[in-house]
């Protein structure tokens, strides 16, 4: 999927939760819940033994979802995750030549950055649609909304130490794409994964207005 076409759904999604996979069915389970609360796109990070064969059965059994690939550190993960049928990758960072070799490549890789140098870099490679990362640590809408000002054409899609009392400060921020995490199914809460997504839909739309 190339970025013109990716961009547009992953800002119709506005959330995008971020799956540990610890297991296909595990995954799956989890995918069901969160498809249930409105999730219109999921990260599966790869960070597990059960990473490829996750995203290849979300593919098959959610085949409305945009399913993407998360932790894309080298070519091996990039072209690993295109086979099982990614349709987009997202890296922590930006490393010039996996990020050549993804411009090579079908689906659409979504560089990370943190620091300006790093956003100017990436635009001078050909992105534009970024994630910035971690987020909350580096200063998330703050940082996010100088950036605005200043690159002018870049879309950012923060994740890292967000959860639902941040979405309404980055839902005000017209260069956010979507905002990734996992706090609709961490642990200690109340609420089902379902009401939880939900919930995480209803804050952002709202302050999108």
């Amino acid at each position: 999927m190339t970025p013109d076409l990716l961009e547009p759904r992953l800002r119709q999604a506005a959330i995008l939760p971020i799956v540990q996979p610890r297991s296909v069915d595990f995954v799956l389970s989890l995918v069901a819940e969160l498809a249930a609360g409105g999730a219109e796109a999921i990260e599966i990070v790869m960070r597990s033994e059960a990473a490829l064969a996750s995203i290849a059965a979300c593919r098959r059994d959610f085949p409305d979802l945009l399913i993407g690939a998360g932790t894309i550190l080298t070519d091996e993960h990039y072209d690993a995750a295109v086979a099982a049928g990614a349709q987009f990758g997202i890296s922590p960072g930006f490393l010039p030549s996996v990020c050549a070799h993804a411009k090579k490549g079908p689906i659409t890789l979504v560089p990370g950055v943190q620091t300006a140098s790093e956003v100017m870099a990436a635009q001078a490679a050909g992105f534009d649609l970024l994630k910035f990362y971690p987020s909350e640590p580096a200063g998330g809408t703050l940082v996010l909304a100088d950036f605005a000002n200043i690159f002018t054409t870049a879309t950012f899609m923060p994740s890292g130490k967000i959860q639902l009392s941040h979405l309404a400060g980055y839902g005000k921020l017209r260069n956010i794409t979507s905002v990734g995490g996992s706090w609709m199914y961490a642990e200690g809460s109340t609420e089902s994964v379902r009401d939880r997504m939900a919930d995480s839909l209803s804050a952002i739309r709202a302050a999108r207005g």
